[in-house]
Order: C-alpha cells, then sequence, then structure tokens
C-alpha cells in the first residue's frame, strides 16, 4: 500500500517538473524572440540603393471593379445628398446605356423627359455621354435643346460639362476630388458586360 502511494507521488512530482520545464522552455523562446524582434525594428535601417520603388505618385493606390448596380447606388447617393435643397431633381442610372432623366420647365410646364446616351472613356479617364435617343413625348424638341434646358435650370457639380452642339455631357472626373484630395479616373467601361473600372490616386 505504502509502495503504491510513493509511486503516485513519484508520478505526481514527474508529471509537475515536465510541465515546469515545458513551460520555461516556452518562455525563453518568447522572450529569445522578443528580444530578437526588438533589435531588428529599433536598429536604424541602413538606406540601399539596390531597392525597388514600391509606388510612384502617379500610381493608382487602388482601382475598383464595379457593376451597373453598385454605381447606380453609389449615383443615387451622391445625387440624394448634392441635391437635397433643389426643388428641380434628375436622375442618372445605367442598364444598357447611361440615361439622364427629369423634367424641364417648358411654358411655364413642367415636361418630363429620359435622354439615353452611350458613355466612351477619354484619354484622361475622363467620361463622356453621348446623346443617342431622346424620349419627350409629342413636343418638338431636340437634344440640343433640352440640354441646353437642363444646363440652365439644372444644379450640376462643377466637374460636370454640357456641349449643346456636340451633344454630349462630359464628367471631368480630373477636377472631381474628396475633402481629402482623392481624385479618380475612369479606366474601362462595358455596360453589356456590367464592368466598370476606376482608379484612385492620392493628393499630389
Amino acid at each position: 500500500m505504502m509502495q503504491e502511494h510513493n509511486k503516485r507521488e513519484t508520478r505526481q512530482i514527474h508529471a509537475v517538473n515536465v510541465w515546469k520545464w515545458l513551460f520555461l522552455v516556452l518562455l525563453g523562446l518568447l522572450l529569445g524572440t522578443g528580444a530578437f524582434l526588438g533589435t531588428k525594428l529599433l536598429k536604424t535601417p541602413t538606406p540601399t540603393t539596390s531597392a525597388k520603388t514600391v509606388s510612384r505618385a502617379n500610381d493608382p493606390v487602388f482601382t475598383v471593379e464595379m457593376t451597373k448596380d453598385q454605381v447606380n447606388r453609389l449615383i443615387d447617393y451622391y445625387l440624394k445628398h448634392y441635391l437635397k435643397n433643389d426643388a428641380l431633381k434628375y436622375q442618372i442610372s445605367l442598364s444598357d446605356t447611361a440615361i439622364l432623366s427629369g423634367q424641364f420647365k417648358f411654358l411655364g410646364a413642367k415636361i418630363p423627359f429620359t435622354l439615353s446616351m452611350d458613355p466612351f472613356v477619354l484619354e484622361n479617364g475622363d467620361v463622356q455621354l453621348k446623346a443617342k435617343k431622346l424620349a419627350v413625348g409629342a413636343l418638338p424638341v431636340n437634344v440640343s435643346t433640352v440640354l441646353n434646358f437642363v444646363g440652365n435650370d439644372y444644379h450640376l457639380p462643377k466637374w460636370v460639362a454640357l456641349d449643346t452642339k456636340k451633344e454630349t455631357i462630359t464628367l471631368h472626373l480630373s477636377k472631381f476630388k474628396t475633402e481629402n484630395g482623392m481624385s479618380f479616373r475612369a479606366d474601362h467601361i462595358d455596360l453589356d458586360a456590367d464592368k466598370i473600372d476606376f482608379s484612385a490616386f492620392l493628393a499630389k
């Protein structure tokens, strides 16, 4: 009976010693690793001429691939806040074409219209919308007339330009900047493939 008791105590002491040594080894590894990393982090880096530049000032900080639905939600959010104090509202959406819809005043009446446009990416990353089809009821008005009403009656952002002669609307994304100075450019627009690509750039 006494021998069995002594054996149990010996096994318990042996188990405690094993866990004790494992703990000490683990603690030593942690302290050693911490000291090694500390010396590496605190050490002054030596400049090297062979290091490659990670990015340049004119490189985009990130690129975004969006769908038409995502762009529509983004446009809707922007216009909802931009036009919140305006009595005359308008909408822009993407489907098979880019669509501008709203109303314009004609002889004291508000006339609804829908203008379908094809989007093109310009070399500088701006987007140009070329008029394709106008739906304005039975009124004998053309695209240039409607764009003229839009330019006079609508509250448009400064980076949006209308050309009534060429029947185009140009989105000068290069002039649009966020509060922190970030700018954007369009890289690719394919409405049939539901693919719109943009790049973002930091302020210079």
